[in-house]
């Protein structure tokens, strides 16, 4: 309890009031310190953090596939599920089946959503202050859809949502690449950035900061698409053109190298406007297209240092599919973290007021 008391700076009757009430309430677990036999006076006592006292989802709805994972209080997955779905699905049915996957996640974890403290979304598009998607040129009837709001009832908390670039960037920050100042690189069949500016997450007032692609003039918008029609058979999946084409590439095909420089041109443009601006330590290349950082980076790294004063390191993300799952549990934790302190002094730390707290 001294240690307590000096790490805290409390007194030690403070110390011991406090650690007997998170001990309580579950928070705390505790027992007799080791001695290696030898005790003089009142035995001392080991606290240790109950990681498992609460749990945070953190929920991926992707064009491709729906993804969630369950995590404690210090972040260790407990519990995941995962289904593909079609790009052509309704906006009823891709609810439907985040539901079910939520579902299947929780009882893998072997809670109920009561259980669940806090929850975030990831979606494509543009997520507004109030958690409802604005825009989005991905997802069928997607515009005006509130995913937390339809997930809320199962765990019976507060749901954020995000979009998908800005949950890859805190999972990158928390599992992967840090720094305080980071641009990620959702690269695939579209385009996205998230931005980590002086170490917090930077939204923008309507969700929208980043959306560097609405400036067509950059070629954003149609990149993907204008880099798989240089593929032997462009009309198949624009997901499997693109992988013919940076195999062709790597086989010196001279079409194909041709249409990976423009493709890297046309990233470039956006992502040097977005240097410039913010001008970060670190970029980050994650999303559908990671597996080419072989053949984009190396052509990213000489066009920013063309442009930018101080060109900032280039890495590639090694979270793949999970990132935004994985940001999304880092979101949900934040928000457990943002709600206890906004706790009054004297309102007791069970779950009921935690979940609840604004």
């Amino acid at each position: 309890m001294r240690e307590v008391a000096d790490q805290t700076g409390l007194s030690w009757r403070t110390a011991s009031v406090v650690t007997e009430s998170l001990e309580a309430h579950g928070w705390l677990a505790s027992g007799e310190a080791d001695t290696n036999g030898k005790r003089l006076g009142r035995p001392a006592r080991r606290y240790r953090f109950r990681a498992d006292v609460g749990h945070v989802a953190g929920i991926d709805i992707g064009s491709h596939a729906i993804s969630v994972y369950v995590a404690d209080l210090a972040g260790t997955i407990v519990g995941s599920h995962r289904v593909k779905v079609s790009p052509h699905d309704s906006a009823p049915d891709r609810l439907a089946a985040a539901e079910a996957v939520l579902r299947a996640a929780l009882a893998a974890a072997k809670l109920d959503g009561v259980g669940v403290w806090a929850a975030a979304v990831g979606t494509t598009g543009i997520v507004g202050p109030d958690g409802s998607v604005t825009k989005s040129a991905v997802l069928p009837g997607w515009v005006g859809v509130n995913p937390g709001k339809h997930l809320a009832g199962i765990m019976r908390c507060p749901v954020s949502v995000a979009n998908d670039g800005n949950l890859a960037v805190l999972a990158e920050r928390w599992r992967g690449h840090r720094a305080d100042t980071m641009i990620y690189l959702l690269t695939g069949v579209r385009l996205g950035v998230g931005l980590v500016i002086a170490g917090q997450l930077h939204r923008g007032s309507a969700g929208a900061a980043g959306e560097i692609g609405e400036i067509h003039e950059f070629g954003w918008h149609d990149a993907a698409e204008r880099l798989a029609s240089a593929a032997p058979d462009p009309a198949s999946d624009r997901n499997h053109a693109a992988k013919q084409v940076f195999q062709a590439a790597r086989d010196h095909d001279a079409t194909a190298v041709a249409a990976v420089e423009r493709f890297a041109a046309d990233v470039a443009r956006g992502l040097t406007a977005m240097a410039l601006t913010i001008d970060p330590d670190l970029v980050v290349l994650g999303g559908g297209f990671a597996y080419a950082a072989d053949l984009l980076l190396p052509l990213l790294g000489e066009r920013l240092a063309r442009s930018c004063p101080h060109s900032p390191r280039l890495e590639v993300s090694q979270l793949g599919e999970e990132s935004v799952g994985f940001g999304a549990v880092r979101l949900a934790l934040d928000t457990v973290k943002q709600r206890i302190s906004a706790l009054d002094s004297g309102t007791p730390l069970t779950p009921a007021a935690i979940r609840m707290a604004p």
